[in-house]
């Protein structure tokens, strides 16, 4: 009998979401497998996106309100799962619904895994952890930085650190085809720097506009700068003010193949992250898995990793910030196809769901 998994989450694409877009990578990898069935029960904005193999996509869940547990209870019997398995949060979800999942799961007597990709606040923590069988935590802090009081309630529950890979296709693209890229954004000296994902303070696009005000640089913002967001307008001002119009491309969102592309033919991609970049990151690790030299801030790290070709300086340094894109940007190292690491992925994933049942 195939191995039967649900997966709830708040968001999955076409919706814009990180996690949406790792339950993505994780259900293609889990259906590649021999014996999978799976079931991803989603917001009813991730409509119109297409069944694979192996794989149910339920887009049925409207607003996530209190009201909806009786639908999510309803298609839990009717699929019956051996397992249900949370992503937890999303930009997705709304509500108090998601932080009941796993005791309702509970009462339903379907075992429970749950993944956190962010540090809990320490009451949703502790309603996310009633019900819950195992945890999965994508960053290894995420599981020694737990508040006390929920330690203590998960002293039963097997907590797990599964590190995520790329999220982005690898592209790879020999010289004739990067060059024939590049040069429909800059020509002559010109250094060609991109930046994705979503706009917030915390990601110190300003300091980025600085950089290409002071180099010969342009800019391709691969995200969405909205006018009727203050800060969104607040940075479109600051293009204007320091006059570099001409010199900044906004090219709103765009699919996973194109985006990987750019990525692949620009000679860096810079993240100067107002408090430093997190021990894993799904832009930063995208942008790693194309080759390109990368530029992001932290803390704890300073200068260049040969290995990831990624250059670490602190936040607010754009004087280092330019000398580093002046001396790195353009180098190369071979691009890191994230295959084998997601089937690493769902096989240690299998690994969990199978062993629970067990139980």
């Amino acid at each position: 009998m195939p191995l039967k998994i649900m997966l709830i989450t708040g968001s999955y694409p076409p919706m814009k979401c990180g996690v949406g877009a790792y339950t993505r990578r994780l259900v293609m990898a889990l259906a590649e497998l021999s014996d999978v069935r799976i079931t991803v029960l989603t917001d009813e904005r991730a409509s119109g996106v297409a069944d694979q193999e192996g794989v149910e996509v339920l887009p049925v869940i409207r607003g996530w309100r209190i009201t909806e547990l009786v639908r999510i209870a309803k298609h839990v019997q009717q699929s019956n799962p051996d397992i249900v398995h949370i992503q937890y949060p999303t930009q997705g979800y709304s509500g108090r619904t998601p932080i009941l999942l796993p005791l309702l799961m509970r009462l339903l007597g379907k075992p429970c895994v749950q993944t956190w990709h962010e540090p809990m606040p320490r009451r949703v923590g502790l309603l996310l952890a009633i019900g819950l069988d195992v945890l999965i935590a994508v960053r290894e802090q995420l599981i020694s930085s737990l508040p006390k009081l929920i330690q203590k309630i998960l002293r039963m529950t097997r907590v797990v650190w599964i590190p995520a890979a790329s999220l982005l296709p690898t592209v790879v693209l020999n010289d004739e085809e990067r060059l024939k890229i590049w040069h429909q954004y800059v020509s002559g000296n010109e250094i060609l720097l991109s930046f994705y994902g979503f706009v917030a303070p915390l990601k110190g696009i300003e300091m980025l506009f600085e950089v290409v005000a002071r180099t010969n640089a342009r800019l391709l913002m691969v995200c969405d700068i909205r006018e009727d967001d203050y800060y969104h307008k607040s940075l479109l001002d600051k293009i204007t003010v320091m006059g570099i119009q001409s010199r900044v491309n906004i090219m709103g969102f765009l699919p996973d193949e194109q985006l990987a592309t750019i990525l692949a033919a620009s000679d860096a991609v810079v993240f100067p992250f107002r408090d430093g970049a997190g021990a894993w990151n799904t832009s930063i690790d995208g942008a790693i898995a194309q080759g390109v030299f990368v530029l992001t801030t932290s803390y704890t790290v300073n200068g260049y990793n040969k290995e990831k070709n990624i250059y670490f300086v602190k936040p607010s340094a754009v004087e280092e910030m330019i000398a580093a894109i002046q001396r790195y940007a353009g180098y190369r190292i071979r691009p890191k196809p994230s295959m084998l690491e997601w089937q690493n992925i769902a096989e240690q994933h299998i690994g969990i769901y199978r062993k629970l049942i067990c139980k």
